[in-house]
């Protein structure tokens, strides 16, 4: 699954939409997190709920999202 918006951020916690490689699904989640782990490794394991491929079933590579804020800040 693909990051197409992200919204509503509160220090780290945040709403993201996603679309899935695949078939092109959109989805909602709720109660993400903006952190390099999250992006890097939460992210490619979202299953799309329609054909239930993530983006590491396809060999996709996730293209880097920045986070707002650094690694060693606390917010």
């Amino acid at each position: 699954m693909k990051v197409t918006r992200r919204y509503n951020q509160m220090r780290r916690d945040l709403d993201i939409d996603l679309k899935c490689e695949s078939c092109g699904e959109k989805d909602s989640r709720g109660s993400a997190y903006d952190d390099r782990n999250y992006w890097d490794n939460v992210v490619p394991n979202f299953k799309c709920p329609k054909c239930g491929k993530s983006s590491n079933d396809l060999g996709v590579k996730q293209e880097f999202v920045e986070t707002k804020y650094g690694e060693h800040e606390v917010v």
